[in-house]
């Protein structure tokens, strides 16, 4: 089976696009390991190679016309992303449900997925593209569905719905484990275990002034951004976002880990046959536990700086007590008509929705006591929240 190329992947996006500035060339040793690793491992297989294509020349072409409206629009750099709520999230912490549900009350800035699947403008197009980028997105929903149907029970995603901004973060730079998740690229991985992060936020907070830019508001809000991305990232988000405020969701890992694998199989399956259960619960044991204890070293560096902790029991036995702790902590009244929207947006989105999302330790090669050892230091101090 033919190799993917680097060179060629660059060129149909040129083509494409009939532009040539991807911006900052700091991707590109990433975007080059990664695709190395995916020819490497050969796991990719003919029925899935057309839908990795075109999601590499997503990435490409959304990079090549971002540069476009940078040079065109200087005046995009200059957006202030004040105050932003972050919600820092072991996955499987009922983290999408607060989210979901603030994002239901239009109290703050959100991203539906077609904005961050589709960031860049379509140039030559009526209302940014507008009408495109969402098509895309909804038919990047209906294949999602087609070929992994599973994926709804473990994290069900919606073109116009609220959702979380990782592949802002991750996937458009080449420089994040996420990338992982979805693709067997240990190679990648090792070099992304040790590569500066600091490209990867500072191109992620372009996109998100660019992004603001795109939907001027009359009314202003706080933006509200969620992802499990951003543990460990503390100190780069500080310095990228003006008076940010982080909220922390938790659960007890030993649950937390086997329900992440579930949903992680399933992205695997948008292009592989194969299936990493054997081994996925050790490498996500490593990955999380690192990211809480790097979450950990930045608070004990940062006593000051503002952190709501919740836990996962508030949040889906008593989602108005959290969502009015999250309104108390981003300074924010808490009206009626918000809680109203809450509360409809919670009787339409009942647990389990979707489907039982089943898991065990033992499905996905590992243990409950390997996962209480490798988290031991972040269960000790949170205890009160698990």
């Amino acid at each position: 089976m033919e190799p993917f190329s680097v060179e060629e992947l660059l060129q149909a996006a040129r083509e494409k696009t009939g532009l040539s500035d991807f911006g900052p060339p700091d991707f590109m040793e990433g975007f080059a390991i990664f695709i190395a690793s995916i020819n490497v491992q050969g796991e990719i297989g003919e029925r899935h190679r057309d839908q990795f294509r075109k999601r590499m020349l997503r990435l490409l072409t959304n990079r090549l016309w971002f540069e476009r409206d940078l040079t065109a629009h200087p005046e995009i750099l200059a957006e202030e992303i004040d105050s932003p709520i972050i919600v820092l999230s072991l996955p499987r912490t009922a983290s999408t449900k607060l989210h979901r549900m603030l994002g239901a009350a239009d109290d703050f800035q959100t991203l539906p997925m077609w904005r961050y699947h589709m960031f860049a403008r379509i140039p030559g197009q009526a209302d940014d593209g507008a009408e495109q980028r969402i098509m895309e997105a909804k038919d990047y929903e209906d294949w999602i569905y087609a070929i992994s149907p599973e994926s709804i029970k473990g994290h069900p995603m919606f073109a116009e719905e609220v959702e979380e901004d990782y592949t802002l973060l991750a996937e458009f730079t080449f420089r994040d484990l996420y990338i992982p998740n979805i693709f067997n690229v240990p190679e990648y991985a090792a070099w992304v275990a040790q590569a500066d992060p600091a490209p990867r936020f500072s191109y992620y907070r372009k996109q998100m002034q660019y992004i603001q830019w795109q939907q001027k508001s009359t009314r202003p809000l706080k933006w509200l951004l969620k992802s499990p991305l951003f543990i460990g990232g503390e100190g780069e988000l500080m310095k990228l976002f003006k008076n940010p405020r982080f909220i922390f969701t938790h659960r007890d890992p030993v649950k937390c880990i086997p329900s992440i694998a579930n949903p992680v199989r399933y992205m695997r399956k948008m292009y592989s046959e194969h299936d990493p259960a054997a081994y996925l619960g050790p490498i996500l044991t490593t990955i999380f536990s690192y990211m809480t204890l790097a979450h950990m070293q930045w608070r004990d560096q940062h006593p000051e700086f503002p952190v709501l902790d919740l836990s996962m029991q508030e949040i889906t036995q008593n989602g108005i007590s959290a969502a009015q702790k999250v309104y108390d902590f981003a300074n924010l009244q808490f009206s009626s008509e918000s809680k109203s929207e809450i509360l409809d947006w919670e009787q339409r989105n009942p647990v389990e929705k979707h489907g039982r999302n089943i898991y065990s330790a033992e499905s996905v090669g590992t243990t409950d006591d390997d996962i209480r050892a490798a988290f031991a230091p972040y269960i000790q101090r949170f205890s009160a929240y698990l």
